[in-house]
């Protein structure tokens, strides 16, 4: 048996109120937020969307709380209802989360180096963005050397149809997650060169995933010329791209080829620090 002393008393009560402070935690749920990660987590698989009774059943749960749960989720943007069907989808809001943990200045740290880099040698704004929705971010920029630059604010948002940084990522996502998105696409023309069909930008798609590397002839701006390629995670999901812009009168059609093999291979680098390998397939 053994002895207690005044020495031992203070960490014998403290190793009790720990031991019953520990118990009450464990048994204090919170079913409210059980049930809403639930529903997030079914939905995860379900890019089509499912309406609340089929989230209901599927989980077994009372359909007043699935209408609760969603309705608040909807309202703080983590899902979105399609006004036809009424099925319920996740946004992109809880991967620009999950990025957000992994980058924020450590994916960024990394890339900038390869980013300067590239300005240094072609002389135009590099920047750096994500996916948001259906559309990308920008969260870095190097400004180019020229007199004559581009200077895009961090948050600027672009569409994905008629981007290179649309475009590298795009190229690069799961089958199943890439068609979930096209269907929330809008193909917008901004003038002749404007991919505006699924078909036309699925074949884009191909021909940039056989590159590694993205390319907009004034798609969206007349005279501006954009090439990108996309940054990988070590489970090849593209969790970021880098591209540059400036005007055509800056690059020749012999330079985009180079261009685009210098931001492949620059992409390549920062996503082998992230743990992707080579080897890594994407589909």
């Amino acid at each position: 048996m053994p002895i207690t002393t005044m020495a031992t008393m203070p960490r014998l009560w403290y190793n009790n109120a720990m031991s019953k402070t520990n118990k009450k935690k464990e048994a204090l749920p919170v079913p409210g937020l059980s049930r809403g990660l639930s529903v997030m987590e079914f939905l995860s698989s379900r890019p089509q969307g499912s309406t609340q009774v089929e989230i209901a059943e599927a989980l077994s749960l009372p359909i007043s709380s699935v209408a609760r749960i969603t309705l608040q989720l909807e309202a703080t943007g983590w899902l979105r209802r399609n006004p036809d069907t009424k099925a319920f989808s996740m946004t992109m809001k809880m991967l620009m989360t999950g990025q957000r943990a992994l980058f924020d200045r450590d994916l960024i740290g990394i890339a900038l180096p390869e980013m300067r880099a590239l300005r240094d040698k072609w002389l135009d704004t590099v920047l750096f963005g994500v996916l948001h929705d259906a559309e990308i971010v920008t969260i870095e920029n190097c400004a180019g050397k020229r007199l004559f630059r581009f200077s895009i604010d961090a948050g600027h948002r672009s569409p994905l149809h008629c981007t290179a940084p649309g475009k590298a990522i795009t190229a690069f996502l799961p089958q199943e997650i890439r068609e979930g998105l096209m269907k929330r696409m809008t193909f917008t023309r901004y003038n002749s060169r404007t991919i505006c069909t699924p078909k036309a930008f699925l074949a884009e798609l191909k021909r940039v995933h056989e590159n590694g590397y993205s390319t907009d002839d004034g798609e969206q701006y007349n005279g501006i010329y954009c090439v990108g390629a996309p940054i990988l995670d070590r489970n090849a999901y593209p969790v970021a791209t880098i591209w540059i812009t400036g005007p055509v009168e800056n690059i020749s059609t012999d330079d985009i080829p180079k261009i685009g093999a210098d931001f492949r291979d620059a992409a390549s680098r920062i996503s082998s620090l992230l743990g992707h390998s080579a080897d890594k397939p994407n589909k």
